[in-house]
């Protein structure tokens, strides 16, 4: 990504425990991938310690993302706080999985921005309708009943074929009341 201001360098530090802060808004999302948030304000705080031959990396992710409601695709401003862990060691790219990430021989900073990325998109719900989290959260009542007047292709083929079958005029024609 051009202009990554997501990696961490730790080159010529020390051994034992350093910060760093990093911010994530809509163009860190829009630089990385298809994301589906808008107006995304997260800081991630990422507590390195510094190993002879490893690095971990504590990472706390805390803030507001910009979600459409799934129900009635309101925008809402919803809070968001999740951690995660990653494991860096040098040796052959090939090995990194989900927790280590893997970087070449003489390496003295890594990039991480994938893995921020990574982290909020699987701490997100999957379902996502803010009214169900907390009640100060109201969904767009018009929205839902224009919703809900809507037939799908499939309800209108089935209407269109009830009205004309035969077998339903037929038993139109009784009288229950004999």
């Amino acid at each position: 990504m051009k202009g990554n201001k997501h990696i961490v360098q730790f080159g010529g530090l020390a051994i034992g425990l350093h910060n760093f802060e990093f911010e994530l808004n809509d163009k860190f999302f829009d630089n990385l991938a298809d994301f589906d948030v808008k107006g995304t304000r997260l800081k991630a705080f990422v507590e390195l310690e510094k190993q002879n031959s490893l690095l971990t990396l504590n990472i706390s992710i805390d803030g507001t993302i910009g979600i459409d409601c799934d129900r009635c695709f309101k925008a809402f401003d919803i809070p968001f706080k999740t951690t995660g862990k990653l494991v860096i060691k040098h040796g052959d790219e090939s090995e990194s999985n989900e927790e280590i990430l893997v970087i070449p021989f003489g390496a003295n900073e890594a990039d991480i921005s994938q893995y921020l990325y990574e982290i909020v998109l699987v701490s997100l719900p999957a379902r996502r309708v803010p009214c169900e989290i907390s009640k100060k959260y109201k969904c767009d009542k018009e929205a839902i009943n224009k919703l809900e007047g809507i037939e799908t292709e499939e309800e209108q083929k089935k209407h269109e074929e009830d009205k004309d079958n035969p077998l339903w005029n037929k038993l139109k024609d009784i009288n229950f009341n004999n």
